[in-house]
């Protein structure tokens, strides 16, 4: 949305996002004025539409139970949309998550067996280890593995 200023007619570009909660208050970046900017209202329409006309229900099928709550797949389906005000964060929560992925598993285990690997090769050499490096004697000091 284009908006200026009322003062020294600067105009800046703000998105609508900034302007949904309701009306801001902005301060001029070229002479400090500070105004206050909202969204324009929506045009007000005379006629409203029809209500929906509800469909008459269906038979129950043989075998349920009458007065048991049931729902319609289109029904169960449905999500409602989130309000226009939303922030991506929001609806990316409310998604379902998706389940984890099997080669970033395999990764993390990979990973881990390098690590312990290591880990056990540190152990196993270490006196050769401490011969070819001798700055490693103070750490394998430290460990009490000297």
């Amino acid at each position: 949305m284009r908006i200026s200023c009322p003062s020294c007619s600067a105009e800046y570009d703000v998105p609508d996002q900034a302007l949904a909660a309701g009306p801001r208050t902005l301060r001029c970046a070229r002479c400090g004025h500070s105004f206050r900017a909202a969204l324009p209202e929506p045009p007000a329409t005379e006629s409203e539409p029809p209500p929906r006309s509800i469909p008459p229900a269906a038979p129950p099928a043989p075998g349920k139970v009458m007065g048991a709550p049931t729902a319609s797949p289109t029904e169960s389906a449905r999500t409602p949309p989130p309000p226009p005000g939303a922030a991506a964060q929001d609806r990316l929560a409310d998604a379902p998550s998706s389940p984890p992925d099997r080669f970033a598993l395999a990764g993390w285990l990979v990973t881990l067996l390098v690590l312990a690997l290591a880990a056990y090769a540190g152990y196993a050499f270490r006196a050769e280890i401490m011969t070819a490096w001798p700055p490693s004697q103070r750490l394998y000091a430290l460990l009490g593995l000297a």
